[in-house]
């Protein structure tokens, strides 16, 4: 158990950081922080039906990452505004959801899981599917690398010249979700963001070049999971929130390790 729990760690915290930079780069974080939202709503509602809420999640993020992909092209002012709906709406029936179902479902280890993440819900089937998309994610990058270096270094004028912006968005939104989905019930519904999150933000100050951002993102999302996983396990903590505080550490470290650089490089 505690080999799959690593194995998980590893996993989720490699994929989320680096698809952190690319949702970061891309201009798309607040439709990820929707998608996000809209997953949490998907298991919710397989909680209450009483079908595995990983097929839930899967099937809302998906079906939202498509429709904001396409409003991300036709409603280029508003789709912030949009997206935030989409947020509220999500948060809205996940809750009603767990609400309006049997009262004592509330303290079911399941739905805690979907909350505020578990041990448990590592398993095989988990770590094969996050090196399944691992590899989706890593395939698509190598092919279309150009295109999505044009998109991260000006949106707008990659579309200019023919890059298909709105399509590789809206699947970089899909993958997303797709990770989200899985690794929601290893971290909990209120905190994945902050490994699709913090270890981007954490990756800017340390360096200058886009070049190894993403790898360094990855790292970070790594050791974020990796820390906290061990102190859920020696504390008896909820495992979202451990991996989660981490993560705000090692942002906290690089904003210190950047400022302390600048200050020697002055002097």
């Amino acid at each position: 158990m505690i080999l799959i729990a690593v194995l998980t760690a590893i996993l989720t915290g490699f994929l989320l950081g680096t698809l952190g930079f690319y949702v970061q780069r891309m201009g798309v974080s607040t439709l990820s922080f929707s998608v996000a939202h809209t997953a949490l709503a998907g298991a919710s509602i397989g909680l209450v039906i009483g079908f595995d809420p990983i097929y839930g999640a899967f099937s809302f993020s998906l079906i939202s990452s498509i429709i904001l992909g396409i409003l991300f092209s036709r409603s280029e002012y508003e789709r912030e505004l949009l997206s935030m709906a989409l947020f509220s709406a999500s948060s809205s029936v996940a809750l009603l959801s767990i609400y309006l179902s049997n009262i004592r479902v509330l303290a079911t280890s399941e739905v805690a899981s979907v909350l505020w993440g578990s041990l448990l819900a590592a398993t095989p089937g988990k770590v094969i599917s996050m090196s399944l998309l691992l590899l989706i994610l890593s395939g698509y990058a190598s092919a279309f690398r150009l295109e999505l270096s044009s998109m991260i270094f000006d949106r707008r004028l990659a579309e200019a010249e023919g890059v298909r912006v709105v399509l590789h968005s809206t699947v970089m939104l899909a993958i997303c979700g797709a990770a989200i989905a899985l690794a929601l019930k290893v971290t909990g519904g209120f905190l994945v963001f902050s490994l699709l999150y913090n270890p981007v933000a954490a990756s800017v100050p340390l360096l200058r070049s886009d070049r190894y951002q993403p790898m360094a993102s990855a790292i970070i999302g790594v050791i974020s999971s990796l820390s906290g996983l061990w102190m859920s396990y020696a504390f008896d903590l909820p495992v979202g929130a451990s991996i989660s505080l981490f993560s705000v550490i090692l942002l906290a470290i690089s904003k210190l390790i950047s400022k302390i650089r600048r200050r020697i490089f002055v002097l």
